[in-house]
């Protein structure tokens, strides 16, 4: 009996953990931001908008329930706490080759930041999530 009340609670402590690693990061917000001398592409996606703005225009679109279930399923499969030290597969933004590119990722009162990468060639974690905002945005990269 002694040996219940001890394994008891510890099962159901190791229930509950495995519950919790389970369950999905729903996000607040999320921002791309990339931009160079005489270039800006800012996309915003927060509740079931998307807000871009360019040099030349801005707006707003509604994002759909199943467009919003993609892109959480795209945030699900990264490691948030490891994309600030992505490497970036080319340096073109140091000559201003390319737009400097940066997610950024918020989920309840935390904000995950990405390591800087040329915009249309970010790290491969990232690729998916560029190219969804893309598609998402109607700019083209």
């Amino acid at each position: 009996m002694k040996y219940l009340k001890i394994i008891v609670p510890v099962v159901f402590l190791l229930m509950m953990n495995c519950v919790a690693q389970n369950q999905t990061k729903e996000f607040d917000k999320i921002v791309y931001e990339a931009q160079t001398r005489g270039s800006l592409v800012q996309l915003t996606v927060e509740g079931n908008k998307l807000s871009y703005k360019t040099y030349e225009k801005e707006g707003a679109k509604e994002v759909t329930k199943e467009q919003l279930e993609e892109l959480k399923t795209i945030v699900n499969e990264l490691n948030l706490e490891e994309i600030r030290d992505l490497k970036a597969p080319s340096e073109k933004r140091i000559t201003d080759g390319a737009l400097h590119a940066v997610f950024t990722i918020k989920i309840a009162d935390k904000e995950y930041k990405s390591s800087i990468f040329d915009a249309g060639n970010p790290p491969k974690e990232l690729k998916k999530l560029e190219g969804f905002f893309y598609n998402l945005s109607g700019l083209k990269e």
